[in-house]
């Protein structure tokens, strides 16, 4: 049963025996066919990428990799392989740079390879991709994958009902990524000349409130951040060892980085005698590679504030990166990090719902508290748009009504000491 991901081709095993048809298939009733597998997920034949170029049928065959260390098969890896190949054939039509056979309607091109273009080009990390790649298979593909680019830009009525009506009840973060993925899609298509115009702009989702409940929004003691940071003695397991997540601890809590951000960091990226981090990268979550920050193209950077008691911490240790991964890794991966984080969050009594991201939160917090412009904070956080930081952080704000107030007191006091 072949697996179409997207109209450049499709994906199956010549093994599966789905495909199995003795009443139709003259190979199939005299035995000779290669429909044998029940579980081609685990079968050890090749996936299939079946496609048609310049107007004649093409195949590359994918397998599943072993596992370099343990020597195992990856299942599914070959799958993965050819999905990725299917997606860059897709980019490479859409490019101009080989000719396919014309899958769309009437000649037009197809939004659902569009999307996927608009998506591989993004410069995003691997995990948000892959976010986009999930919104994009789960709520643009089922509603819009089948029409064409121009039948999407006319139609406000249908994208406003599939974020207002359909996915009522998501969160604003998953409707917005959805909108995003639609308007930027057909955004692209104007600049590259494949549509005249659209008319999906200034499409905007109605918000749920404020964001005083999310669960993320948990500020422990310093006490119980050191001992995520440094680990200690488990009182779980007998008294022994805790393994702490390490100095990116003190990285998000003292500059606001994100994990990936602060797995990333090396000790020349502090400048000016420690006093600011120049926040240039982010680890790939494998610890292999570094790649640009969220939303970011290589060469941008944002520099940070370093507090002195952060830079104290650094400054001894030897050059490279803070924290560097084993096995020909780069970097600690981040699933790693992450389990001794939580696992030892657990064991100093932090409330759940206290995640790596949190530490962000007690940061923003803590900088509005002190009297840190927002529009300062969204520059240190690397939100390229201040109405994000409003989102995420407007309700740690003093009331606008209370400020004016007070503002007002303090002009009458002195307007009505004024003398004549």
């Amino acid at each position: 049963m072949a697996l179409a991901v997207n109209r450049t081709g499709v994906i199956f095993k010549k093994c599966d025996m789905a495909a199995h048809r003795p009443d139709s298939n003259s190979r199939c009733a005299a035995g000779t066919c290669q429909h044998s597998c029940t579980n081609i997920e685990k079968c050890s034949h090749a996936w299939t990428l079946r496609y048609t170029v310049n107007g004649k049928q093409r195949e590359q065959s994918y397998r599943d990799v072993v596992h370099p260390s343990i020597g195992r098969t990856v299942y599914g890896s070959g799958r993965k392989l050819a999905q990725d190949a299917q997606l860059k054939l897709t980019v490479d039509k859409l490019s101009g740079d080989v000719t396919f056979a014309d899958h769309g309607k009437s000649g037009k091109i197809n939004f659902g390879e569009a999307c996927l273009a608009f998506i591989t080009r993004l410069s995003v990390g691997d995990n948000s991709r892959e976010q986009y790649m999930s919104t994009y298979r789960t709520h643009v593909k089922p509603a819009f994958g089948d029409m064409t680019l121009a039948q999407v830009a006319r139609d406000r009525d249908a994208v406003m009902d599939l974020v207002a009506i359909t996915m009522k009840g998501k969160s604003d973060t998953l409707r917005k990524r959805t909108i995003y993925l639609i308007v930027g899609t057909c955004d692209e298509a104007v600049k590259a000349g494949r549509l005249g115009k659209h008319l999906l702009s200034d499409i905007e989702t109605e918000t749920k409130g404020t964001l005083k409940s999310r669960t993320d929004f948990v500020f422990p003691t310093f006490s119980q951040v050191k001992m995520v940071a440094d680990g200690g003695v488990s009182s779980a397991r007998g008294r022994r060892a805790l393994h702490g997540a390490g100095i990116c601890v003190w990285l998000m809590r003292g500059c606001g980085l994100r994990i990936e951000e602060a797995l990333s960091v090396q000790k020349s990226d502090f400048i000016e005698d420690g006093a600011i981090l120049r926040v240039m990268w982010q680890s790939t979550r494998d610890g292999m590679r570094k790649i640009p920050p969220k939303h970011r193209k290589q060469g941008d950077y944002r520099d940070v504030p370093v507090p002195s008691w952060l830079w104290d911490m650094v400054k001894d240790m030897p050059d490279g990166p803070l924290m560097p991964g084993s096995n020909g890794k780069t970097y600690e991966p981040y699933s790693a990090v992450r389990r001794r984080f939580l696992h030892a969050a657990k064991e100093a009594g932090i409330p759940a719902g206290f995640t790596p991201h949190s530490l962000r939160h007690a940061y923003a917090s803590a900088m509005l508290a002190h009297g840190v412009q927002i529009t300062e904070l969204a520059m240190f956080l690397g939100h390229r748009n201040i109405n994000t930081t409003h989102a995420i952080y407007g309700h740690l704000l003093p009331s606008a009504a209370k400020r004016a107030v007070a503002a007002l007191n303090a002009e009458y006091v002195e307007w009505s000491a004024a003398k004549e």
